[in-house]
């Protein structure tokens, strides 16, 4: 069988060290789907948004897209490629340069105050501390370094 496209990854969370600044044209942004409303009050990303990132700024999918991406069914379908409908268009720039947003945009009332409200929900999924040195220690590996 031959694939026409590699498999897309789920999204993830990350830190560029780059500015970016994204916008939709049209269509669904898939990594932060917006609700049925469709105003500056939810917590989608809608047509005509923008969303600014600056440098080693932590960002990534909200967490209804998180979970869904995760689950045991996308896990299955991970070999089938995911393409965005030919609706959705899209732009990014990116930057070495620290992008400034004016007084007149932090003020505005399109300003979407609640954005950073998509991650709250998510879970912590991350294993630290004596968990780690356990697991290290059970694989042969000793405990963690500086301990």
């Amino acid at each position: 069988r031959r694939r026409a496209a590699p498999p897309s990854p789920p999204p993830y969370y990350h830190r560029n060290c780059m500015s970016e600044y994204m916008g939709l044209i049209r269509g669904e942004y898939d990594a932060k789907v917006a609700k049925k409303g469709d105003s500056v009050d939810d917590d989608g990303f809608v047509p005509g948004g923008a969303s600014l990132h600056s440098c080693m700024q932590p960002h990534g999918p909200d967490a209804a897209t998180f979970d869904k991406c995760t689950s045991d069914e996308a896990v299955a379908k991970h070999d089938e490629p995911v393409r965005y409908p030919p609706s959705t268009m899209a732009f990014m720039f990116e930057s070495t340069y620290v992008f400034r947003v004016t007084p007149f945009a932090a003020n505005s009332r399109k300003r979407q105050a609640n954005y950073n409200n998509c991650w709250a929900p998510l879970k912590d999924n991350f294993v630290g501390g004596e968990h780690d040195e356990a697991a290290a220690a059970a694989a042969g590996g000793g405990a963690a370094a500086g301990a």
